[in-house]
């Protein structure tokens, strides 16, 4: 995602490995696609009271909520002149004042979040799913909920349920894919334009897969890939009967264009022999290169299946990928490949590493240019197992290259905490401008910190890039929530 403040849409995630999948995996057992992801930069673009600073929302479903195990919850922290004010933090469950339901064990309500102005008033909302939640409409049983809570210059407020029918899909994305300057929303089946009604109902709808037969979408991203003013979208694809252990190789990137009639059909990227490029996890999107365009950012932390790079040095497949918008499109050719044996990234690929488990892309020093931030949650040093690190690697005119990269751990002088076995900081990472300084601040995720229970760290940017000074972490303690395998920080909305 994005040079960081813009207008939009812009010019601007064997065993161990299952631990970061399992997160992706669960929305498709529950009969909705995975991972609820980017979306291009608006100012301000997850602003809950509209008062310019970015707000942090992160879900907590396998949270202990009134003593019912994975009932869960969200949780708010707003942005101020000072980044993420702790003061402000605000939890949301079915046991809060407007919202429907009751918590119930393994309901998981929080469980990926969507922030989007759904009304169109200038407030961004909140659809909270509770992807287990048995329920009945119409006297019909019903499995997975959603609940819409609204924005407002008070904050989000009010829930509204939504019907069968206008349910939006666990993977939906905002975006404007017509150009009309009406916020939208992309699912794996197709396009909702807005605005909608209070109820869930849009605009418009357009039947537009975003994958082929018999694959499921594992991510998507957003963006303005060519130039033209209106938003495009990625789709990052897998086989549906894909488990974790597969290798990567049938991971596979695919680009729909936006137009004034909404998306054209999917295009697979394919490389220098013709061949599709080869995905992994996560896919954002962001202008690395200062041209106006957005480029495609995407996380393989997996083995590749060898046909995509010849002689690629990086011998344990985890890497970032960067594949660059042009004004026809994604670009032609072989991405570029970033990772841990690449000149000016500190560390080394070693086996069992999750380079780019997760990504996300914003300006973290407000040079025009976006960098990529790569998380690494299986990184062992120090005699700590899966202790997890978080790389930042500089976008510029040339596009990334590696140099004047820098790693984060718990470890790093001026960040709290001690690094630990399986903390796996980095599982989720994204990026706010919480202070309004229009430079993305860095939140990163380290759900296995304390025994599962989780924790978040909030970094401060300046024109330096991201600075361990006055850094901050906290837990769900900090919430007043039961902490016992709560598993904080294993997801960011985008």
């Amino acid at each position: 995602m994005t040079v960081f403040v813009r207008s939009a849409p812009s010019a601007s995630h064997g065993t161990r490995r299952a631990l970061v999948v399992a997160i992706a995996l669960i929305a498709a057992t529950c009969g909705a696609l995975p991972v609820a992801q980017a979306q291009p930069k608006a100012e301000a673009r997850q602003d809950f009271n509209g008062d310019g600073y970015e707000d942090l929302a992160v879900g907590v479903p396998y949270a202990t909520v009134g003593g019912k195990k994975a009932a869960g919850y969200f949780a708010v922290v707003l942005g101020s002149a000072k980044g993420l004010d702790l003061a402000t933090r605000k939890v949301y469950s079915q046991a809060s004042p407007g919202v429907p339901g009751s918590p119930e064990a393994d309901d998981r309500f929080g469980d990926h979040v969507i922030p989007v102005d759904l009304d169109g008033d200038g407030y961004t909302d909140l659809v909270a799913p509770a992807t287990g939640e048995h329920w009945t409409s119409g006297g019909v049983a019903q499995v997975h909920s959603q609940t819409v809570l609204w924005g407002s210059a008070t904050g989000l407020s009010g829930g509204t349920l939504l019907q069968p029918g206008r349910l939006l899909a666990g993977s939906s994305l905002p975006g404007d894919f017509d150009g009309d300057g009406h916020t939208d929303l992309a699912m794996p089946g197709g396009v909702r334009f807005g605005p909608f009604t209070r109820d869930g109902v849009p605009a418009r709808t357009q039947e537009v897969p975003v994958y082929d037969h018999d694959d499921s979408v594992l991510d998507m991203a957003a963006g303005d890939v060519d130039g033209d003013g209106i938003t495009d979208l990625l789709s990052l694809t897998m086989p549906a009967d894909w488990e974790p252990g597969d290798q990567s190789s049938s991971h596979h990137l695919n680009y729909l264009h936006g137009t004034r009639d909404g998306l054209t059909p999917l295009t697979a990227l394919r490389n220098a022999r013709g061949a599709k490029i080869e995905g992994g996890s996560d896919i954002e999107l962001g202008d690395v290169n200062g041209d106006g365009r957005d480029d495609i950012v995407f996380g393989r932390p997996y083995p590749a299946n060898g046909n995509e790079e010849p002689n690629d040095p990086s011998q344990y497949g985890s890497r970032v990928g960067v594949v660059l918008g042009t004004a026809q499109g994604p670009k032609s050719g072989d991405p570029r490949m970033l990772h841990q044996d690449t000149p000016g990234v500190p560390g080394a690929g070693e086996p069992g590493d999750l380079f780019g488990a997760s990504v996300e892309v914003g300006d973290v020093d407000g040079d025009g240019y976006a960098d990529i931030v790569a998380g690494n949650p299986l990184e062992d040093f120090s005699g700590a197992q899966d202790a997890g690190t978080v790389a930042v690697i500089p976008g510029g005119a040339a596009g990334p290259t590696g140099a004047g990269s820098k790693v984060f751990s718990q470890n790093t002088a001026g960040v709290p905490g001690t690094a630990e076995r399986r903390d796996r900081f980095g599982e989720a990472v994204t990026l706010l401008d919480t202070d309004a300084d229009h430079r993305a601040d860095l939140v990163v995720g380290a759900p296995g910190e304390n025994a599962d229970a989780g924790s978040v760290w909030a970094f401060r940017s300046t024109a330096a890039g991201v600075t361990t000074t006055g850094s901050r972490s906290f837990g769900a303690k900090a919430f007043g929530m039961n902490p016992d395998s709560a598993r904080l920080g294993a997801d960011f909305p985008h």
